[in-house]
């Protein structure tokens, strides 16, 4: 596999650890239908777009996350 190649989208662990955010947080804005996610089998992705998308319409002015 092409490690070089841009991600388009993460499992939820994965997002986590390249947000600094936690599952369980992640896991709770997917079930409140606040951060969309698509799925494939039984495989859950965030689109790295959605991803950007939900973290700047969460981010507060003074840089803090508001949940």
């Amino acid at each position: 596999m092409n490690r070089n190649l841009p991600r388009v989208a993460y499992r939820p662990r994965e997002a986590a650890e390249v947000t600094g955010l936690s599952l369980r947080f992640l896991y709770y804005a997917i079930q409140q239908k606040d951060l969309p996610t698509i799925r494939v089998g039984r495989c859950r992705l965030i689109t790295e777009k959605a991803l950007r998308e939900w973290l700047d319409r969460k981010t507060e002015p003074g840089g803090e996350i508001k949940s």
